[in-house]
């Protein structure tokens, strides 16, 4: 099927005109609970959105690109994905703030409340609540007085969320170009494993000064070291590929393999020392497409392929909670070594993904720190805490609990319920 420019273009309007429904829906949702989103913060997305539906009948008709269009359309899909996302969760007062979100909960329900006995109840029940007592009518939304978003024009031109896309959309024009040259592709065909350790060395001073997955003030730097990490090891694949097929029963031969799996290895020491898991199976899983791409050989794609997955498979099934391994013979046993080699948010993460509802003992080692700090200052709040455990040793399963889900389960489990009841029409959304 041949990849036309209006097509996508067309497709990319309607991404377009569905991110603006579904903004819209977002704000007469948030008008329904007594607060306003902001119409600037959405006609900017929406502006973006246009900007990436214009640039391929640009790209087309002015430089005659003929390319491919698909992976460009599903970035921008992506993309509104996540702009909706956005718009939705910081629209939300009580998401926003950082010291009254009971009161910005309460007074979302308050709404509610006034909305529900102005449609349903009747003239007497109104009197009965001291309220003026009229027949049950519709709610006129127009008449309300919604909590202003205080989002202003100047906010959106100036913010990091404005000007981060159009940068970010600019680096896409250049690349775009320089790309089309012969002699850049070539430059970085042969600078491969420079290109790597100039990434390298910032990277890992940003990963080393990082304080709770952010650097540079409330920035994620590393997140862009992932083009040039890739480039380099297309970079050695390019130059190796034809000699990775000389294999002697299906395995090349070292002096071919060695400079690749360094390559590989590289990006992984900084996500390493950031206990990004996340980070480090995207790169796997690029990797694998890669070599899959380049070599054509089953025995080849067999070995090498097939090493990465068992390894990150090791990895997992390690990282897993200990309940879940339990389920299988001998399991908690040969993962234990590999579980102390783990960094202590890959373990989170999985209890989190797979039994987040119930909490880890109090001496789990990567989720004893957290309750210690949490029992600390409940200490502090009653010093009578110790006593009260000493006469009531049931009272610490109730403290672990509450350490679990206001350290670290609160978000995955309101995320659980909310989904629970939007069912599938996501009913409540706003």
């Amino acid at each position: 099927m041949k990849s036309r420019a209006s097509s996508h273009f067309f497709i990319l309007l309607l991404i377009v005109f569905l991110t603006a429904v579904a903004h819209y829906s977002i704000y007469y949702g948030a008008l329904i609970r007594g607060y306003e989103a902001s119409w600037w913060t959405g006609g900017r997305n929406l502006a973006l959105l246009g900007v990436l539906a214009v640039i391929p009948i640009i790209l087309r008709v002015i430089f005659k690109y003929k390319g491919n269009w698909t992976l460009y359309t599903v970035v921008v899909l992506l993309f509104s994905l996540g702009l909706t996302a956005q718009f939705r969760l910081f629209s939300d007062p009580e998401y926003t703030s950082r010291g009254n979100k009971a009161e910005a909960r309460k007074a979302k329900i308050k709404t509610l409340q006034e909305h529900y006995i102005q449609e349903n109840y009747s003239p007497e029940k109104k009197r009965m609540m001291g309220l003026e007592p009229t027949d049950p009518s519709p709610v006129d939304l127009s008449k309300q007085t919604p909590r202003p978003s205080g989002v202003g024009l100047n906010d959106i031109l100036f913010s990091g969320k404005t000007l981060i896309p159009l940068f970010g959309i600019f680096c896409f024009l250049c690349a775009f170009f320089v790309i089309r040259s012969d002699k850049a592709l070539e430059l970085m065909q042969k600078n491969g494993f420079l290109i790597v350790l100039l990434t390298l060395g910032p990277l890992l001073f940003a990963a080393v000064t990082s304080r709770a997955g952010k650097s540079i003030g409330n920035m994620t730097p590393w997140e862009l070291s992932k083009i040039p990490f890739l480039i380099g090891f297309a970079a050695v694949l390019a130059v190796l590929y034809k000699n990775l097929a000389r294999t002697y029963w299906g395995i090349p031969r070292a002096k071919d393999v060695v400079p690749l799996v360094f390559m590989a290895i590289l990006p992984f020491f900084p996500f390493f020392v950031l206990k990004d898991f996340g980070q480090m199976m995207v790169f796997s899983s690029v990797y694998v497409t890669l070599y899959f791409i380049a070599v054509r050989r089953f025995p080849q794609r067999f070995v090498l392929i097939g090493s990465v997955v068992l390894l990150v498979s090791v990895l997992v099934v390690s990282a897993l909670p200990e309940k879940t391994q339990e389920n299988i013979p001998l399991l908690p046993t040969l993962a234990r070594p590999v579980k102390k080699v783990l960094p202590d948010r890959i373990q989170q993460r999985f209890h989190l993904w797979l039994d987040g509802f119930n909490p880890p003992t109090p001496e789990t080692a990567w989720w004893k720190d957290s309750y210690d700090r949490y029992y600390k200052r409940l200490v502090e709040r009653n010093p009578d805490l110790p006593e009260m455990l000493e006469q009531d040793p049931n009272l610490q399963k109730s403290i672990n609990i509450d350490a679990w889900f206001d350290v670290l389960a609160f978000q995955p489990a309101q995320a659980t319920y909310g989904v629970a009841s939007g069912g599938t029409t996501g009913r409540g959304l706003g």
